[in-house]
């Protein structure tokens, strides 16, 4: 399955400005259909936490776009949005299908308290699971890659491709690369990780998007441009190392896992 990932600048609590952003970007590369496409965190507004902005019309105008960019390539999208549910906001990725289906979701579970995220939204409850052609995805969002044992999960429901969508600051981004490259080693999966890049009141970010392989190779990476990020991915692969080196046959889950 081809991978492509969009690394931009979201312009500040602007939506429009951003979907427009993100069209222009994609049309300087040949999208292969029924690829995944994958944006940021909260690509439509940048990492505010003005609900009042950032749920506006939510999750409609987001689900609309991304609904366009799914029919338009024919690809898979999967992108991170605001939207309040009853009394409660969440930070939430979505995945819409080819054929513009909006075909699963997952709530962000570990919210950063030092930007005060965890005053603004709600915790999710659990992880999701999206199966997209050969591929079991398993998808996080930013902070969540800090917790190894959200990863350890999405491998006992069968997990073998890990999505995480960030905005990720520049002043930790050693961290988010070599945490990327330890999830993908210890779970044996290819990881996705991609992050934003420019500047917002609160946060600078670097960008360091990066597809990598199950053995924590990296396949593709960009720096801290904008850019299309592309890789090609193969259930093979994971199948030959997980075999060759069968790792997670070895975990002592009763011990370890609740």
């Amino acid at each position: 399955m081809k991978i492509y990932g969009i690394q931009f600048s979201p312009v500040w609590e602007n939506k429009p400005k951003n979907f427009q952003r993100i069209k222009d970007l994609l049309e300087t590369t040949y999208i292969i259909p029924n690829s995944l496409l994958v944006l940021p965190e909260t690509f439509s507004t940048g990492f505010s936490l003005n609900t009042d902005i950032t749920s506006m019309n939510e999750p409609s105008t987001s689900l609309a776009f991304c609904r366009d960019l799914a029919l338009k390539y024919k690809s898979w999208i999967m992108g991170g949005v605001i939207l309040k549910e009853g009394d409660n906001f969440y930070n939430r990725l979505i995945l819409v299908s080819p054929i513009g289906d909006l075909c699963g979701h997952y709530d962000k579970i570990h919210l950063i308290p030092n930007l005060g995220e965890n005053q603004v939204h709600t915790p999710g409850i659990g992880c999701s699971l999206f199966e997209v052609q050969d591929f079991r995805i398993c998808p996080a969002i930013c902070y969540d890659l800090r917790f190894p044992e959200l990863f350890r999960k999405g491998i006992q429901m069968g997990a073998n491709l890990f999505v995480v969508i960030a905005c990720w600051p520049k002043v930790r981004i050693k961290h988010w690369k070599i945490l990327l490259q330890a999830r993908a080693i210890e779970n044996q999966s290819y990881i996705i990780g991609i992050n934003r890049i420019g500047s917002e009141p609160n946060n600078e970010y670097s960008g360091c998007s990066m597809i990598i392989c199950p053995k924590g190779e990296i396949l593709s990476e960009c720096k801290e441009g904008e850019f299309i990020l592309e890789a090609e991915i193969k259930i093979s692969e994971i199948k030959s190392w997980r075999t060759e080196f069968p790792v997670l046959e070895h975990m002592k889950e009763k011990t370890f896992l609740p």
